[in-house]
């Protein structure tokens, strides 16, 4: 059943994927068209916590003002204990 909102789309892959893919389908009793839409989301899901992750936003951090801090970066963090 085909939902109206759903748009085509034709993508030409390798025989060797396409192969994995349908192998994938038939263990998992699905249609390949099914397996193909999971992993899409999958991917957008991934993508879309890789992006929203503060880890991997380059650029956004703020400006220490320290001219050595990649030298001396543990004296700044650990600049109260004692151990250093």
């Amino acid at each position: 059943m085909r939902v109206e909102n759903e748009k085509s789309l034709v993508l030409k892959i390798g025989e060797n994927i396409y192969g994995q893919l349908e192998a994938l389908a038939q263990s998992q009793g699905s249609k390949l068209e099914d397996e193909v839409k999971k992993a899409i989301k999958v991917y957008i899901e991934r993508a879309r916590e890789y992006s929203n992750d503060p880890f991997f936003q380059i650029g956004t951090g703020g400006k220490s003002g320290l001219k050595d801090l990649a030298k001396a970066h543990d004296k700044y963090l650990y600049a109260n204990n004692k151990r250093m």
